[in-house]
């Protein structure tokens, strides 16, 4: 046990040290600087057992968001220089995910203490229903022989699983007085994919893809464009989280990059729409929530399929 956690602990180690002294900003900023340090972040899941299954989910999503801050910092994009300046600083920036931001004095601390309480006391509110939906799937193992029923039971089970594990270590983050980023909007309200993807899930993914992805290859400019390559990145990155938490190809190899394909193209039909004829044309709110929920819901297998090969073995089964 003690073996692969030192290990990790080590490579954790050396990214911070190699972009604390290697990658930050003033340096000269040669591409190939960013080769070991993200090298390195991507082997973090590698070196634990192929059994530790929520450790190797917890490893690859940290190993992606180490790969995407040392991007960042090479490219002196951080949206707060002043997390830079101190090393402490430095590795709550470069360890927590969301955006962060310093106190600018003990009173504004003493809020977002307050407000991280919130968060946590908001975690403990989803416990619940995320404990029903354990018991479901116990009571009624059956119901996950639909592939239809089994996409809409994970949409919740992730939703208030995840937001309550985000909304936990944020709210401890928050604690010392940090302000941490919202990740999530209330996912369900969303009224269409544009909304979903923009304005409500995963704002940590969604303020990095902005800024370093859709900015850079043209923006509003060029909406299409920078629009299909956040959604091919997020496809990437999602199959490498498939495969680095398996420790080897999936069976379903590829049906990540299609989901995030439709929902790409969903987004980019949407923006079309809204800027010729549905300029001026809107539906309901519940109308347009329920149309969503239906087209998420639809394409959820593709997401969840690959998922459940990966929490097969670890999820509960009575």
């Amino acid at each position: 046990v003690l073996e692969p956690l030192a290990l990790l602990a080590l490579l954790v180690a050396f990214v911070v040290a190699y972009d604390w002294t290697v990658v930050a900003p003033g340096r000269r900023r040669w591409p190939g600087r960013l080769v070991p340090v993200i090298l390195a972040s991507l082997a973090l899941p590698l070196v634990l057992p192929t059994a530790w299954i929520y450790g190797r989910a917890v490893a690859s999503a940290f190993a992606v968001m180490l790969a995407v801050k040392s991007y960042e910092l090479h490219r002196e994009r951080v949206p707060d220089p002043g997390m830079l300046e101190r090393l402490p600083l430095f590795c709550f920036w470069l360890l927590i995910p969301p955006r962060s931001k310093r106190p600018a004095n003990g009173e504004t601390a003493a809020v977002h203490r307050a407000e991280g309480r919130r968060r946590m006391l908001r975690a403990a509110l989803k416990l619940p229903p995320a404990a029903v939906l354990v018991l479901v799937h116990l009571r009624w193992p059956a119901l996950h022989d639909s592939p239809w029923v089994e996409a809409f039971w994970a949409l919740w089970m992730t939703y208030f699983g995840t937001t309550a594990f985000v909304d936990l270590v944020s709210g401890l983050a928050m604690q010392t007085g940090v302000h941490v980023a919202e990740a999530f909007h209330a996912p369900p309200l969303a009224r269409s994919p544009r909304d979903f993807w923009g304005q409500r899930w995963n704002l940590i993914v969604n303020d990095l893809a902005y800024r370093l992805v859709f900015l850079p290859l043209g923006g509003i400019r060029r909406p299409l464009r920078s629009t299909l390559a956040v959604f091919v990145i997020s496809g990437v990155v999602h199959e490498y989280f498939i495969v680095a938490c398996l420790g080897r190809p999936s069976s379903y190899t590829g049906w990540m990059m299609l989901f995030f394909l439709l929902h790409g193209a969903a987004v980019m039909l949407q923006l079309w729409w809204d800027r010729g004829r549905g300029r001026n044309r809107r539906m309901t709110r519940p109308v347009a929530v329920t149309l969503h929920m239906l087209w998420l819901s639809a394409t959820a297998p593709l997401f969840f399929f690959p998922m459940g090969e990966v929490f097969r073995d670890a999820w509960p089964n009575g």
